[in-house]
């Protein structure tokens, strides 16, 4: 029984080690994969009319991260995301009143967006200046994305007999800041929520450590 006991007090001990030594950001060789949701806002480029478009979208994010450096991660992200309704614009920015509200859109819209984040890990950084350990299971970071893929514009059904509208592929494109918070409750699986410009106006979801 004594045996036993100290085969656990071991097994304990070691538990604490490891948990203690665990970092919200691992830095160099730490990969994380992050599954989410979230709604975007993408100017997307067509090539009728020379029209552009500003569209919201609700959005599933598939974001990868691998650690270079002690605070500094590189990655990628991909997405899928629908539109109900489509901003009509001018090129320039320039909205053109009465030509196409989000309110009475003729369209509706799918996008994949592809692109590239870094990221800035400063929670880790004063952790490890202050010698404290309170980013063992928080990690907090900013960073910048830059991204395009591809757009799907479709035209709805009331109308499809009217040659003015037309459903075609497009571009979109996006580029901007992000800050987000994950949190570990164990050592693999965690929560995050980020919000920016650019790849998401907000998202959060699930955060593997790989």
């Amino acid at each position: 029984m004594k045996k036993v006991r100290f085969m656990l007090l071991l097994a304990t001990v070691g538990l604490f080690a490891s948990n203690s030594r665990a970092q919200g950001f691992g830095g160099s060789g730490s990969k994380y994969l992050q599954l989410g949701l979230g709604y975007n806002q993408h100017y997307s480029l067509y090539s009728d009319y020379d029209r552009s478009y500003n569209t919201s979208y609700g959005a599933f994010n598939l974001q990868m991260e691998f650690g270079i450096h002690k605070y500094i991660g590189l990655g990628f992200i991909v997405g899928a995301e629908v539109s109900a309704r489509t901003a009509g614009y001018y090129y320039g920015g320039v909205y053109a009143p009465g030509y196409i509200k989000p309110s009475n859109s003729p369209y509706w819209s799918v996008g994949v967006p592809i692109g590239f984040i870094a990221n800035f890990h400063f929670l880790q950084l004063i952790a490890d200046k202050a010698g404290k350990d309170f980013a063992n299971k928080i990690d907090v970071y900013g960073g910048l994305n830059i991204g395009s893929g591809p757009v799907f514009r479709n035209v709805r059904k009331n109308y499809d007999n009217d040659p003015y509208y037309t459903s075609e592929v497009g571009a979109l494109f996006f580029i901007g800041p992000h800050a987000g918070f994950r949190y570990f409750p164990s050592d693999k699986v965690g929560l995050y929520a980020e919000a920016g410009y650019g790849k998401s106006l907000i998202t959060g979801g699930v955060i593997f450590k790989m």
